[in-house]
């Protein structure tokens, strides 16, 4: 969960209820949120202090014509992204 994410990568500003009913689990998961990352999820969430804003980001429009897009959630804390959690390469 390294935090090199440029700023122009961030999406959309989220809840915790929001990001967790937008990347709800699917039944091979337990309808865990966050399904196979679920545990990465939690201490994600678990690092998170009252000031943090959660993030969901996005390269696909910050990146080169075939070049792989990340996307995730990632914790913002003083203006600057402080962790991150990826959940699709592509």
């Amino acid at each position: 969960m390294a935090n090199e994410l440029p700023a122009t990568w961030l999406y959309r500003r989220v809840s915790i209820d929001e990001a967790e009913r937008i990347h709800a689990g699917g039944p091979e998961h337990g309808q865990r949120p966050f399904g196979a990352s679920h545990d990465a999820w939690l201490k994600l969430r678990g690092s998170m202090s009252p000031a943090d804003e959660l993030w969901i980001y996005n390269s696909r429009d910050h990146i080169a014509p075939g070049a792989c897009a990340n996307y995730g959630v990632c914790v913002v804390r003083h203006g600057r992204v402080a962790r991150h959690l990826l959940l699709r390469i592509g």
